[in-house]
This record gives structure tokens, C-alpha cells and sequence, in this order.
């Protein structure tokens, strides 16, 4: 035997035994193994081991004993490119192992856990750990990936609830009534002269059920499954008398949106709604790991080293595929098989472009496949460039400059040069590279830019048009306690503290104004920016605004009533375009002390001002200065008007001193008189929101009215008192000074020619064209639709009642739902699903009401009401008593009367439907 044949039959020997590798099994790869089983000499094993560890064909674990490994077969299992041939010990190995292919459980073998799918799958999570579970929709183009979602949540039952079980239903489209009929039975089971048959929801009692092409599903088994979710029971088909209970995690797969796919009904029932991205939403970075993993599966199938063509790669990842993923994975595999016919022999394939389907060659120029380029890349070298380690790799560059600056290697110049290269990075990866959708990122996203837009006008500063994006990615993915950015945070939280510290002292006019934004983006959204992302802003001030020169005085104006310190501020500074005068409004008996209080406050949060000016409306406030902190100068102007403000804001601007701004102020400023006649003025158009639970929930209903529309419109929103309009009806001052082109009100609300929608209407879709009609002179086709497709998310039943009541709003939702049922059996009717959803409303605010005893007291005629209706009162108290034990509370009459309003309204219309019909 020559040394050739005996040095491969020990490669070959290493390779077969490497395939079957354990961690707790090493015998097989020692010297000593290997020299018994081949017949060769023990010298010659050992020089022969070592000439192919030099030949990079074998691993080296320099232990007692010394172990060698395939290194092609342990690549091919571990999907990784190993970086050397010897190892110290097998802990050294194991560790690259297992760092370069970690255990992934559940949903973290995902591509995109961590990207476009991190919101739906915290949905998802959500639910899951909810108990016994809430039922879920997950929608998205066809092949976008919701099986293998549901496959993830099977595992995830199991890992996390030890729950065990997964049943997938393909509901498959139907036309005729006895496949409706089957559809039923296959569902909910039958009885039948004695037999008894099991439906699929009473066998996946404990399960997890996914009903596949959920749009499929009759109207009836719709309903049905709606039946359900309410009340946690079904009947069988064939027996309507005895109840079947099944706890099942149910999950509906649909491609279409829910409103499109499902009845309504269905829908109230299931509160956690996921959107699953088409392939092209995904970032171009998940792309590419989707097209690795599937060329990776395939290795592992044919036992070939894949080296894939450059050009190849862009092409799957930039092509649109129609099936998305599952046309992506059906692609790979015929690229592999059409490789692997050409290649039946040795350990490596090559797929190149030619490879390709013919109906994916098709869609080539001929010039991009027959010059292709020998470039190939080893699909296990494909590095994988998370967004927290891209993020912490620039990240470490800054901090490291702050090391070099600290021990005097560098200049302060020279570390804000690399802090703004970090900066642009940060941009490059999270708006170029990393651009997929997120519903968080879009939510946050407006709030933050908000913020920004005050500040940067405020402040006259420049701040690019991405800052808002950048920040609020920064602020989701830090807001993942599990994230490497935030565990990496952790970790040098005592040098990153130094470093901000550091650049506070050199930028305080940057750190000052980047200190405005965080506070006021915690006031918008509840999130507290981290130190890097303070880091962050100061270094985008810094790069667009050279000249930035700090404001050392500051106005403030001290007013009695209700909003006028306020008024007068908030027209001074639009006029000015600076944010130049705070407000403090106060009654007319409020005590000095508690108005000193508030200012001292001001004063120490803001101790880099040098100067305050107050301007009071009473002589009685000009001595409140004397009385302040004294860490900073104070002047004092009396008599304050908007002109006035006017004046002393732009001195201010101008960067005069105190004394010549208060001298030159009080010299200027004049009254001016004119007369205008009220015939001359034109009503400002007015959308009014009112309710009859409080000015309050109007306020909030306005902000979800206003946040669905997708941008500022010339009208006035109005949160009006409901008393007032159900008294004065036209006759309201209201009317006569704006021009009401729509009112938002309850049903009981009845005031003619004014065009009008109610809260349930708009909750159910119905007349939004009287919505867009208003709205259409103010926007265009698209933004039309991107408005009503707002309203759909920012008005369905769970997004209202979150918003709306400061109970737990699924809790209160469940004990609503069984109230009313319970109310329609023992009254033998059937509410209409706009009145359902109305009494919803009414009964979670009745609710609140009594919890924060606060309950409607009034009602007009309640004696009467009483004595008319005792049998109406006693269903609502035997109906909604397991409700009303819960939360420790008793219905007042006069809130059952407000109820019965809801139901008669309900009667009238099936009255007048019934009589146009006729």
C-alpha cells in the first residue's frame, strides 16, 4: 500500500466517521483508533494526520488525546468556515461551533426574527402566553412563510408551555350546500340518532389549531367559530342543547386583509392581528439569508460544498417572486438539482446562473449569463451581519476614540471626525440596508418626527430628513432586553457614561438641546432614550448646524385664566419661529408660594439659562421675582400683551442683554385700537366630537381621529360638551361662530341638517364616503386611502377601548361580550352588529364610570322609567351580574335607562329597514 492510497483512506476515514461526529464521542478520531481500523502503522497515521491538517483537510484538537476531525464535514454540519486547523482543546472548537451556529429555539430560526418579523412575532408571543391563550390572524401574500409562523408556535407551546400538539385544517374553497354542510360537521362534530362524531375543535382540546385559507370557511362556520371565541363552548351538529368546552390555541391563515377575508362578527372576537411581509417588504440583508439558508438545506441533502455564483445570488435576492418564499425555496431546489446532474462525483458544486428555470432564464438579457463572471462564494462563508452587531461595531469605533482622546492619542477634533463617521454609518445601514416594514417603526416614527419638527423649530436648527427614522429604529432595538446593542450597553455602561460626559462638556449647547428632545420624546411615547442615543443626537446637531449659538435667556409669561399664558406663548413663538417664552397658567386665587414653586422647578431644570424675563399680567406678580431662586438673573415686565411678547422675543433672538431688552421693550411697545364688525368675519370650518361620557373621551377620540388622517388639514377639531348640545340642539353658541361640517356624536343625539357620523359607524365602516367627502378638498386619491386604511386600524373595537378606558380593555372586552349575550337570550332578540358595538362602548365606559364612581346620576323621567320597565331592569342586573360582581359594582337605574336607549334605537331601525323593504 503507497503513502498516497494510505493518506486518503485516512482522509476518507476521518470524512464518513466526521458525518456522524457527537460532542460526547471522540474514540473514533485518536491516532490510535485510527491506525487499528486502517491497518497502518501508528508512525504513519500520525505523520499522515498531521500532513493534512498543513493540507487544510483536517481539524488538530491538540488535547489528551490529541483528536482530528474533517473539517469539510464538520463545515457541512455546523454551516460554518471553520478559521484555523488547530485547536487547543475541544472547548476551543466547540465554542467557534457554537458561536458561528447557535442553538436557535422556536421563533429565533426565523430569518427576520429580529427584523420585518419582530413585531408580529411579539404579537404572537403575546398571545400565546396569554392565559389559555387569544385567538390569532395572521394575513400575507401567498408564501410569505405563516405555516412554518405556525410550525414556530408549536414549538414554542412546547418549550415554553409545555403544551403539546398541532392540528392544521386546509380549508379548501366551497360552493355547494352539502360540502358547507361537511365543513360544519368536520368543525363542530354531529349527533345523529345516537352517534356521536368529534369535530376538529373538540379533538384539539389542549392543541394548537390552524385553520389554513381561513377566507374559505362558510358564513356559518364563521359565525359559529365567532360563537365560540365569546362564550369558550359549541354545540354539535344535529344537537343544540348540550355544550361542548375545548380550550384550543386557534390560529387563521389568510392572504388577504381580515376585513376582506372574514365576516365581522369573527373578527371583534380575535384581537391579535399579524400581517406576515412579502418577501419584497423584507430588508435586502434577510433576503440574502433566506437564499443562504435554502442553498444550505440543500448542501446538507447532497452532501456537496456549495460555491454559488455572485451574480446568481443578487439575482434571487433582487427577484420578485409571486409565490414570495415558498416560489424562492422551489427555485433553489431546481438550480440544485440541474447543478448536482453535472457534478454526481467529487465534494463541491457550482451553481451558476445558467442553472437557473427556464422561465427564470427567460427573464435574463443573454449578455448577463453567458459572460458571467467566474466570481463564486462558499454559501458557509456568507457572514451574518446582524443589525445589533453592525450597530455595536460602530459603535466600539466611537468608544474606542474616546479611549485614544482620554490618554491624549488623538485631538478633540479627530474623535468628533469619527463620531459624525459613525453617524453616517448609522444611517447607511438603517435606512439603505435595513429597510423593511414594521407597524412600531411607522407608529414611533411619527411621534418622534413630531418632536424633532418642535425642536428643530424652536430652536432654528437643521436636522436631516432620515434623524427621526434612525432614532426611533435605535429606540426598538435597544428596547429589546434581549438584543445584543442593549446587553453590549450593559457592558460598558461605566465608559459610555465617560464618553457622553465628555462630549457634553465640549458640545453643551448640542447637549443641551439633545436633552429638550429626549425629554419631550418621553413625554410623547414613555421611552426612555439610552446614553448612546443621546450620543447620537448631539452628533447630528453638531454635523448640521456649525454655528449653532446657545440661548442664555428665556421668557416666560405669567398669566391668570384658564389658557392664556398659553395663548399668548404659543402665538409668539409660531410667529417668531423660535421656542423662546414657556407658560404658566394659573386662577385667579392662586397663592404665590405654589407659583414660586413652579418656577423655582423651571429654574433647576434649566441652570445653562443666565437670564428669565416674566412678563405678568398684575402688578401684584412683579415682586414674584424677588422671591425666586437666585442662581440666575430675573427681569420683570408688567402688562403683558402678544405685541409685547412679540418684542421681547425678538430682542431675545437678537442676543441683546437683559437690561436693553427690558428698556427698549417697555419704550416700544404702544396699544393700537381698530373696530371689526362681526358680519365681517367668516366661520372657521369645524369637526365637532362629542359623547356622553365626558369631554375627556372626546379629546381622545379626536387624537385617533386626527392621528388616521395622513396629514394636517385646514379644519378645526372641536371636543364639545354633550350636555349642552343635547340642551341648546341648533340654538348652541357653537353654530353660530364655526361652520360645523361634521359631528361625531352618540345616536341619542338627534339634531337635523347637521351632517353627522356616530363612533359604532365609523367602528363599522359604514358611511366613511360622508368622512372622505369632507376631507377630499384637503387630500388626494392616495392619501384618501391611506386615511380610511388608518381608520381601520385606529378604530377597530381593541384600539378603541385601549385608547379610550384605563381598565384592562381585553378583560372588560370578555365580560362585555358575555353580558350582552346573556342579555339577548333572556330577552329572545338579536341586536343589530352596529348596535352590539355600541352597547360594547356604552357598557366598558358605564364601567369606568362606576369603578371611578363617577355615574350618570340624571335621566329625565327615571321614576317613570322605573315603574315602566321592571322586567328590562331585572334582565340587565341577572344578565351582566358576573360583570358587575367582578369589578365590585352595582348598575344604577339611570345608567340601565341610558342601555334601553340603545335597544329601542336599535327596534326603530329594523322597524324602518323592515319598511322600506316592504
Amino acid at each position: 500500500m503507497n503513502q498516497l492510497t494510505s493518506k486518503q483512506q485516512i482522509y476518507n476515514y476521518l470524512q464518513k466517521m466526521s458525518q456522524h461526529f457527537q460532542l460526547d464521542r471522540f474514540s473514533n478520531f485518536t491516532t490510535i483508533t485510527i491506525s487499528k481500523e486502517l491497518n497502518i502503522s501508528r508512525s504513519l497515521t500520525s505523520q499522515y494526520l498531521n500532513e493534512l491538517v498543513k493540507d487544510d483537510l483536517v481539524v488538530k484538537i491538540s488535547s489528551r488525546p490529541v483528536y482530528y476531525l474533517s473539517k469539510n464535514a464538520l463545515e457541512q454540519i455546523y454551516h460554518v468556515v471553520l478559521k484555523q486547523n488547530e485547536y487547543i482543546s475541544i472547548h476551543e472548537l466547540m465554542q467557534e461551533l457554537k458561536y458561528s451556529s447557535p442553538d436557535l429555539k422556536d421563533f429565533q430560526k426565523s430569518v427576520g426574527y429580529d427584523g420585518s418579523l419582530s413585531y408580529p412575532i411579539s404579537q404572537i408571543k403575546s398571545a400565546l402566553l396569554y392565559p389559555d391563550g387569544l385567538p390569532i390572524i395572521l394575513y400575507g401574500e401567498r408564501g410569505t412563510g405563516k405555516m412554518f409562523l405556525v410550525s414556530c408556535m408549536k414549538a414554542f407551546c412546547q418549550n415554553h408551555l409545555n403544551e403539546k400538539g398541532h392540528i392544521v385544517l386546509d380549508v379548501k374553497k366551497v360552493s355547494l350546500h352539502e360540502e358547507r354542510a361537511a365543513q360544519m360537521e368536520d368543525l363542530f362534530g354531529y349527533e345523529h340518532n345516537g352517534e356521536v362524531k368529534k369535530g376538529i375543535l373538540e379533538n384539539s382540546d389542549g392543541k394548537l389549531l390552524c385553520i389554513q385559507d381561513a377566507q374559505y370557511l362558510s358564513d356559518q362556520a364563521q359565525e359559529k367559530i365567532a360563537d365560540f371565541l365569546r362564550y369558550g363552548y359549541f354545540c354539535r351538529e344535529g344537537n343544540e342543547y348540550v355544550r361542548v368546552q375545548s380550550k384550543v390555541r386557534l390560529v387563521l391563515c389568510i392572504e388577504n386583509e381580515p376585513r376582506i377575508s372574514l365576516n365581522e362578527n369573527l373578527l371583534i372576537n380575535i384581537p391579535v392581528i399579524c400581517h406576515i411581509p412579502s418577501l419584497q417588504e423584507r430588508s435586502e440583508d434577510e433576503r440574502t439569508r433566506l437564499v443562504v439558508h435554502f442553498f444550505q438545506e440543500e448542501q446538507e441533502r447532497l452532501k456537496r460544498k456549495i460555491l454559488i455564483s455572485e451574480k446568481l445570488c443578487n439575482f434571487l435576492v433582487n427577484y420578485q417572486f409571486q409565490g414570495n418564499i415558498s416560489d424562492l425555496q422551489k427555485s433553489i431546489k431546481a438550480i440544485c438539482a440541474n447543478a448536482f446532474s453535472e457534478t454526481i462525483h467529487g465534494e463541491e458544486m457550482e451553481v451558476r446562473i445558467y442553472h437557473l428555470p427556464i422561465h427564470l432564464l427567460e427573464q435574463m438579457s443573454v449578455d448577463k449569463y453567458e459572460k458571467e463572471e467566474a466570481t463564486f462564494v462558499r454559501i458557509d462563508s456568507f457572514e451574518k451581519h446582524e443589525l445589533g452587531e453592525k450597530m455595536i461595531q460602530m459603535w466600539e469605533q466611537l468608544l474606542n476614540a474616546y479611549v485614544d482622546l482620554k490618554n491624549k492619542v488623538n485631538s478633540q477634533a479627530r474623535f468628533l471626525e469619527i463620531g459624525q463617521d459613525a453617524v453616517r454609518h448609522y444611517y447607511d445601514v438603517l435606512v439603505f440596508e435595513q429597510s423593511y416594514h414594521d407597524a412600531r417603526i411607522d407608529a414611533m416614527n411619527s411621534l418622534v418626527m413630531d418632536v424633532l419638527n418642535i425642536v428643530k423649530n424652536a430652536k432654528n436648527i437643521i436636522l436631516p430628513v432620515n434623524c427621526a427614522y434612525v432614532l426611533t429604529r435605535m429606540i426598538i432595538s435597544t428596547g429589546r432586553n434581549t438584543s445584543l446593542l442593549n446587553q453590549w450597553e450593559s457592558n460598558y455602561s461605566k465608559d459610555i457614561q465617560e464618553c457622553l460626559q465628555t462630549m457634553s462638556d465640549m458640545m453643551m449647547n448640542e447637549s443641551i438641546i439633545a436633552d429638550q428632545i429626549i425629554k419631550q420624546i418621553k413625554t410623547a411615547t414613555n421611552v426612555s432614550l439610552s446614553n448612546m442615543n443621546r450620543i447620537f443626537l448631539m452628533l447630528n446637531i453638531r454635523m448640521y448646524n456649525k454655528e449653532l449659538q446657545g440661548q442664555d435667556t428665556m421668557g416666560i409669561i405669567l398669566s391668570h385664566g384658564y389658557s392664556t399664558a398659553s395663548s399668548i406663548a404659543d402665538a409668539a413663538n409660531s410667529l417668531l419661529n423660535h421656542y423662546i417664552f414657556e407658560a404658566i397658567d394659573m386662577p385667579l386665587d392662586t397663592p404665590v408660594g405654589e407659583i414660586t414653586k413652579k418656577l423655582n422647578k423651571y429654574i433647576d431644570n434649566n441652570m445653562h439659562l443666565k437670564n428669565i424675563i416674566l412678563l405678568v399680567d398684575m402688578g401684584s406678580l412683579e415682586k414674584i421675582g424677588d422671591v425666586i431662586s437666585d442662581t440666575m438673573n430675573v427681569g420683570v415686565i408688567n402688562n403683558i400683551s402678544t405685541s409685547l411678547a412679540l418684542n421681547v422675543g425678538m430682542k431675545m433672538i437678537q442676543h441683546h442683554d437683559l437690561e436693553t431688552i427690558l428698556s427698549e421693550s417697555c419704550e416700544e411697545n404702544q396699544c393700537h385700537y381698530k373696530i371689526l364688525s362681526v358680519a365681517c368675519r367668516k366661520k372657521e370650518k369645524a369637526i365637532v366630537i362629542t359623547n356622553d361620557v365626558s369631554v375627556s373621551v372626546s379629546e381622545k377620540l379626536s387624537h385617533l381621529l386626527k392621528n388616521s388622517l395622513p396629514k394636517k388639514v385646514d379644519i378645526k377639531f372641536i371636543e364639545y360638551d354633550y350636555d349642552c348640545l343635547q340642551k341648546n340642539k341648533h340654538e348652541d353658541p357653537l353654530f353660530e361662530k364655526y361652520d360645523v361640517v361634521l359631528m361625531v356624536k352618540p345616536l341619542s343625539l338627534k339634531l337635523k341638517g347637521v351632517r353627522s357620523v356616530s363612533l359604532e359607524d365609523i367602528m363599522n365602516f359604514k358611511d366613511i364616503d360622508i368622512l372622505n367627502s369632507i376631507f377630499k378638498p384637503y387630500l388626494d386619491e392616495d392619501e384618501i386611502e391611506e386615511f380610511n386604511q388608518n381608520l381601520l386600524k385606529n378604530f377597530s373595537i381593541q384600539s378603541v377601548m385601549e385608547n379610550l378606558t384605563i381598565l384592562n380593555p381585553q378583560k372588560l372586552l370578555d365580560f362585555v361580550s358575555e353580558s350582552v349575550q346573556n342579555l339577548q337570550l333572556v330577552m329572545q332578540k338579536k341586536f343589530q352588529s352596529r348596535t352590539i358595538i355600541g352597547i360594547y362602548i356604552h357598557i366598558c365606559f358605564l364601567v369606568e364610570r362606576l369603578v371611578t364612581k363617577t355615574a350618570i346620576e340624571i335621566y329625565e323621567n327615571l321614576d317613570d322609567f322605573a315603574n315602566n320597565h321592571s322586567d328590562f331592569i331585572q334582565q340587565v342586573n341577572q344578565s351582566f351580574d358576573p360583570m358587575l360582581k367582578n369589578y365590585h359594582v352595582k348598575m344604577p337605574i339611570s345608567e340601565i335607562a341610558y342601555l334601553y336607549e340603545y335597544i329601542a334605537d336599535d327596534e326603530d331601525e329594523r322597524k324602518v329597514a323592515s319598511d322600506d323593504e316592504f
